[in-house]
């Protein structure tokens, strides 16, 4: 074998050892634990019945995405590639300011047609009769839900949207409840919401509309309200303004 020969053959060699040290690099920032051994994780870490749902790469290099289900609800919590820490928090994007977490719980919570029909059946009444639908969901003494409800208002009267809406009355607002209860049961509608309507008419039928919609959203993952619910299932909780509604809307056509 001559010179050229020998030094073909290092080099062919070499190049080969590289390749096989990338691929390890690289199958070990794409890696992450096994299901089993994440089930073994969280369990031993929270003590409570959480099931993992699917691991995979997050948008993070070096972090895992674990998906895992609590009280029938879709969560996010981050894990390192080995399973050695878990990190429950939020994870943001600061080329763009996005909170990666809750566009991905969004996505995992998205809700079904036919769970979009489920909605229709704990509408507490609708407003407007022309435009794209958005299932409102609010709490009567929501003071942020106020302004949502005025920035819907105009797009209503333009006829861009219908909102029909969704009563939810969150644990810390003393009465809310027996609020949402009276606006369905003596059928005040938006008038009632926004004046904070209550009486002593605490119907079956709108305690049971009322229950109904709290328990199904958080079996969603919606926990707080204003949320607003598009046609495509998708959901989006906190104050829309005006542009971002609409810029949704094309979207969605």
């Amino acid at each position: 074998m001559n010179k050229f020969s020998n030094t073909f053959c290092m080099f062919f060699i070499l190049m080969l050892v590289c390749m096989f040290f990338i691929s390890i690099s690289n199958a070990s920032d794409e890696s992450c634990p096994s299901k089993d051994k994440m089930q073994k994780a969280v369990k031993d870490t929270f003590h409570r019945p959480i099931t993992v749902v699917e691991i995979k790469p997050s948008p993070m290099p070096g972090l895992c995405q674990v998906q895992v289900q609590f009280q029938k609800q879709n969560r996010l919590i981050y894990s390192d590639t080995k399973g050695d820490f878990l990190v429950a928090g939020q994870l943001f994007s600061t080329k763009d300011a996005k909170n990666l977490t809750r566009e991905t719980m969004m996505e995992i919570n998205r809700l079904s047609k036919e769970e979009i029909k489920k909605l229709d059946e704990l509408t507490a009444f609708t407003v407007g009769k022309k435009g794209q639908t958005i299932y409102f969901v609010t709490d009567p003494q929501c003071p942020y839900c106020k302004k949502a409800e005025a920035i819907l208002e105009p797009l209503v009267q333009q006829e861009k949207i219908q909102v029909k809406y969704l009563l939810f009355p969150l644990k810390f607002h003393k009465g809310a409840k027996e609020e949402s209860i009276s606006i369905i049961c003596d059928n005040k509608g938006l008038e009632g919401l926004k004046n904070r309507y209550r009486s002593e008419n605490q119907c079956a039928d709108g305690k049971k509309k009322v229950e109904g919609t709290v328990k199904f959203l958080m079996g969603k993952g919606i926990t707080g309200t204003p949320t607003y619910i598009f046609p495509d299932g998708r959901y989006h909780s906190g104050v829309m303004d005006q542009k971002g509604l609409e810029r949704k809307l094309k979207e969605l056509k």
